[in-house]
């Protein structure tokens, strides 16, 4: 059978095609290749005969350019030395020369002829008005040299002049005649464009100043030819230099290019070798036509697609393979199909009873005689089984899918299979069955053979695929079965793997209990429209003292608090409660149904439950709980403002003393977005530069002058204006923003100090108050470094303030920068002394200078009688210690009478000054000003 479409020079394949032009390009490449050697070697050598016939030409026409050059010169000689008559006929005249002119000695024209009239100034302006060599010398009447000039006038040709000279100066001038003169070039422009042009670069032929016709204008592939013509020994001028620009040679031969006939030879040649190759490809592609046909109805699903070659050469071999692979691949079409449908299941999330669903089509598919069931472990003694079954009536196959409860020996039976098996069935004898690992009720009917295939996760049994079978199977024969058993076995590894990250995603996995994302969902479904729940309430727990736990034994113990603690709430909570821990130490209840008493009930339990010691690794440890209450829908209906109020609860409860519970109310939400507020406006404060430095001076009292000051942190609020200390410090502290403010208050003060000393204020030192945060993060000793190298202080003038409650515990990591500090030079001090419980142990290794009396012992010198022994005890300690003493809160010029009496070295208080800026500063009383520091 021949291909119609192979009638008409196979333009439908592609191989065809290809093997059509390797036959072509394999006849191509040799003939090109003779052709083009032929023909380069032919023109070639024409070529460089042409060549050095135009060399010769540009030569010939030079010399003979040159040769009318010294006619002319001859004939110039030839003039009478005097004015010649009105009739006279001068030699050359009309044809060698346009205009003749003859000089007196004196320069004055003589005797001109026609067109002579511009001569003499065109000759005074040519080229070259010094002649670069002098000619040679003529004696013959009276002329001694002959010089040539050109000219070229705008908007006009280049003209040529000689002119003979007699005692130097010119007696006969003339023009020659362009005619006469380029007449050999003229003559030469037969096939080539020719150009003269003098030194200065100026055309000299062609005479007009026009653009040659396109056939005798030159391309870039036309063959240049130069010859310079030297002038200086018969004219004295510059050479010149004549250019001849020729087309290359064409061979042909009876009037066609010689390529053409090569051309043609060539095509002639291709076209016979062309007839003969189609006629070959022809017979050779009926097969192969026949084979691609095939290949596309497979590719296209006709499963049925076979090929028809009956030759006995490679063609019917191959054709014979196409067809048994065509036969195998409709056979295993239909599996694949089932086995893809099985991974779209898969990877959708189907449930196990649609995946059993698709292995029982997949194997009745595989073995229509057969009977097939999928059986799958739910719980311990309690199985699902699915089959497919034909109803007659409605003529159509139902699934049937059940749960089976089998008997402690079912459970055993399934627990004990191991690989795959088969074994025969006897209806007759009952006890066939004790070989069959599994009850009958799980199996499939069937009266022959039955083959199980289980599917082991680890040491489990998952699921099982039972066939019913007729004979005994072959084990090749159940090779499908086995990978649709594999492929249902990554179906329900998949579940297992999405049911652990899904509780992974919303369990703690230390505790077990719901963690975040796991309350939200909760919470979600609770709280969405149209759920039965009308009310719930929503309990933070925090525990108490968690982080002293963890300090102190260490994190695993912790981490076992955090379990017993989990487990205590777990087993005290109601029925439909919910459980989680958000993070930390940090604990939600979630109680259903539950009104204010009943969530006040609950949390009292749990305190009294987490009050309890645990019993941990080292020994017994009692921490506590705080409980924040939120109700829904009294507070709030929607989840993240419910956790909000529960927070803010918990927020009051550890506020209030700790170890109770607190019931949202509106006042506490209120204060906590005032608070919220002024954390983030502390925030922008330090972005913004909203700090600013006050002073309040310290006076000494031996002479009354003002000898340092302390350097008090303000706030210009945008809003509420100048704010104390009072109003945001203990904020930033309990909120982490302590320790940026207080770098910042310290830069300031040693930036002013460094002003200070610029401008001769006399100011020992300005002292800084520093938190216990500060100290904590252990970065202290190097910011007041880099604060006093970057302002050039130097470490004396600066005082840093501690308060006495720092002492409280000994902390070695505290005394070691103290040292620090101290041993860099900068003084310390002991802040509100006496308001404290530092030990006298502590108070004497504490390295500082300088001991400030607290204010509330100075504002009471007047009105009570126990504070005036309270300040003598501390003014005797600190003189026994040899520290630097200074009272502040000074009000009074009786308490400054007292404190002086007593021995205080510096005061400190509204009586001098309240806390000031910098510009008011300078103004107060007692500031003395020196020289600037250099």
């Amino acid at each position: 059978m021949r291909s119609p479409r192979l009638s008409t020079w196979f333009s439908g394949s592609r191989l065809g095609r290809q093997l059509f032009a390797l036959f072509v390009v394999a006849a191509l490449v040799p003939l090109a290749l003779s052709d083009w050697l032929s023909s380069t070697a032919v023109n070639q050598v024409a070529r460089q005969l042409d060549m050095q016939s135009q060399q010769r030409m540009t030569r010939q026409v030079s010399r003979q350019v040159f040769d009318r050059l010294l006619t002319a010169k001859t004939l110039l000689l030839a003039l009478p030395s005097s004015a010649p008559q009105a009739d006279a006929q001068l030699p050359g005249l009309g044809r060698a020369f346009d205009a003749l002119l003859l000089q007196t000695p004196q320069g004055k024209p003589e005797w001109a002829s026609a067109n002579a009239a511009n001569l003499w100034r065109n000759w005074q302006r040519a080229f070259p008005a010094i002649p670069p060599v002098q000619p040679l010398m003529d004696n013959s009447a009276g002329l001694t040299q002959v010089l040539l000039r050109t000219h070229r006038a705008k908007g006009e040709p280049t003209r040529v002049y000689l002119a003979a000279l007699q005692n130097g100066q010119p007696r006969w001038i003339a023009e020659l005649n362009p005619q006469f003169l380029w007449g050999p070039v003229h003559d030469a422009m037969d096939g080539g464009v020719w150009s003269v042009r003098n030194a200065e670069g100026a055309l000299l032929y062609p005479v007009a100043n026009v653009t040659a016709p396109a056939a005798q204008r030159g391309t870039a592939a036309d063959s240049v030819f130069r010859f310079q013509l030297f002038l200086g020994g018969e004219f004295g001028a510059p050479d010149w230099l004549f250019i001849q620009q020729a087309p290359p040679l064409r061979v042909s031969w009876l009037g066609w290019p010689l390529a053409v006939w090569l051309g043609l030879v060539a095509a002639a040649t291709l076209l016979l070798i062309a007839l003969l190759a189609q006629r070959q490809i022809r017979r050779t592609l009926v097969p192969l036509e026949q084979l691609t046909a095939g290949t596309r109805r497979l590719a296209a699903g006709d499963n049925s697609a076979r090929v028809q070659v009956h030759s006995q050469d490679e063609f019917g071999v191959l054709a014979n393979a196409f067809n048994d692979m065509a036969a195998k691949i409709g056979a295993q079409f239909h599996a694949l199909e089932g086995l893809a449908a099985m991974d779209r299941d898969i990877l959708s999330g189907a449930s196990v009873d649609s995946l059993a669903r698709r292995v029982l089509d997949q194997l009745e598919g595989l073995y229509p005689e057969a009977s097939a069931a999928v059986i799958w472990q739910k719980e311990p003694r309690n199985f699902r089984r699915a089959v497919l079954w034909h109803d007659g009536k409605t003529n159509k196959t139902v699934f049937d899918v059940r749960d089976v409860t089998c008997d402690a020996a079912a459970q055993a039976q399934w627990s004990g299979l191991q690989g795959d098996r088969q074994f025969q069935i006897n209806h007759a004898d009952e006890d066939a069955l004790r070989d069959a690992p599994c009850l009958r009720s799980l199996m499939p009917p069937a009266d022959g053979w039955v083959a199980l295939l289980p599917l082991r996760q680890g040491e489990a049994v998952q699921a099982l695929i039972a066939l019913g079978l007729p004979a005994e199977p072959a084990a090749s024969e159940l090779q499908p079965a086995a990978e649709v058993r594999d492929r249902l076995a990554v179906g329900l590894a998949a579940q297992d793997r999405e049911r652990a990250l899904v509780h992974q995603a919303t369990h703690d996995s230390l505790t077990g209990l719901l963690n975040r994302h796991g309350l939200h969902e909760k919470l979600d479904a609770l709280l969405a429209p149209g759920q039965t729940v009308a009310s719930l309430a929503l309990l933070y727990i925090d525990l108490d003292n968690f982080k002293d736990v963890n300090d102190s034994r260490g994190h695993a113990a912790g981490d076992a608090l955090l379990c017993q603690a989990s487990e205590r709430l777990r087993t005290r909570l109601q029925a439909n409660g919910i459980v989680a821990r958000q993070g930390g130490d940090e604990f939600t209840l979630v109680l259903p149904l539950a009104d204010a008493a009943t969530a006040q009930a609950t949390a009292d339990a749990m305190i009294r439950a987490l009050r309890e010691p645990f019993e941990l690794a080292g020994g017994p440890v009692q921490v506590g709980a705080s409980v924040g209450i939120a109700l829904c829908p009294q507070h709030a209906c929607e989840r993240n403002e419910l956790l909000r109020c529960a927070d803010i609860a918990l927020y009051a409860a550890k506020a209030y003393g700790r170890g109770r519970a607190q019931l949202f109310n509106p006042t506490l939400d209120a204060e906590a977005r005032t608070l919220a507020q002024l954390l983030a406006d502390l925030r922008q404060a330090l972005v913004r530069g909203e700090f600013v430095a006050f002073y309040q001076p310290r006076v000494n009292t031996a002479d009354g002058r003002i000898t340092s000051a302390e350097a008090l942190i303000r706030w210009h609020h945008p809003q509420r204006g100048l704010l104390f200390p009072d109003a945001f410090i203990a904020v930033a502290e309990s909120y982490g923003l302590i320790a940026p403010i207080g770098r910042w208050i310290l830069d300031a003060a040693c930036q002013q100090m460094a002003q200070w000393r610029r401008e001769g204020i006399d100011i020992a030192r300005v002292s800084v108050n520093v938190s216990a945060v500060q100290f904590e993060s252990g970065e202290l000793v190097g910011q007041v470094q880099n604060a006093l190298e970057r302002h050039a202080v130097p470490p004396a003038t600066l005082e840093l303030e501690i308060t006495e409650s720092l002492l409280v515990d000994e902390n070695d990591a505290l005394f070691a920068q103290l040292t620090a500090l101290r041993d860099m030079g900068v003084t310390l001090a002991l802040d509100d002394f006496g308001t404290g419980y530092s030990s006298m142990a502590a108070l004497r290794k504490l390295p500082i200078d300088v001991m400030k009396i607290d204010r509330s012992f100075v504002i009471d010198l007047e009105t009570d009688a126990s504070a005036l022994p309270a300040v003598r005890a501390i003014v005797a300690l600190a003189q026994a210690s040899q520290l630097h003493l200074v009272a502040e809160g000074v009000e009074t010029e009786t308490q400054a009478r007292m404190l002086r009496e007593l021995g205080c070295h510096e005061l400190q208080g509204y009586l001098y000054s309240r806390p000031v800026e910098p510009s008011k500063f300078l103004q107060l009383p007692g500031l003395r000003h020196g020289a600037p520091a250099a």
